[in-house]
């Protein structure tokens, strides 16, 4: 084997090699897109927990209120009463929009991690996989060659079989 050719051997492992690096660096770019997905995940988590504290806090606070209504003479009761189902009522709405809402995010989230770790997974691999196939469509004929020269038997010398 000349230099020449162990040369160029080595260049294609170093290329082989380069390509899988690349494939991975490609594969962990579009991996990282999962990252803002999550955050739509994480988003969809937050509304709904402002949702529950919304909801609470329209409770009490209007709670308070009809309690202070309470005590108006003649009309407290009814407001009050009126007040208590105003709250029940939005709170209720508030509450069912936003885990609604929120979930609706969270799922998309979820799908959104998935998909950008399949499409990464693909994209790395087609990254690697195309450009090596390509140089060893252009050197496997050599290699097979050189490979089939190596293995055939000797030739015997010109005298005929060896006496003996």
């Amino acid at each position: 084997m000349t230099p020449q050719v162990r040369a160029g051997d080595i260049a294609v492992v170093a290329l082989i090699a380069l390509f899988a690096w690349l494939g991975l660096r490609v594969h962990d770019s579009i991996a990282g897109l999962g990252e803002m997905a999550q955050g739509i995940e994480d988003t969809g988590t937050a509304i709904q927990r402002s949702g529950r504290v919304a909801a609470g806090d329209v409770r009490r606070s209007v709670g308070r209120a009809a309690d202070a209504a309470e005590s108006v003479p003649l009309v407290g009761g009814n407001v009050a009463a009126a007040l208590r189902d105003t709250a029940r009522t939005t709170s209720a709405t508030i509450e069912r929009e936003a885990r609604a809402t929120g979930a609706q995010l969270v799922a998309s989230g979820r799908r959104g991690e998935e998909d950008a770790r399949t499409t990464a997974r693909l994209v790395g691999w087609l990254a690697f996989l195309i450009p090596t196939v390509a140089l060893l469509a252009q050197v496997g004929p050599q290699w097979w060659r050189r490979w089939r020269a190596a293995a055939a038997p000797a030739p015997e010398s010109p005298g005929g079989p060896p006496s003996g």
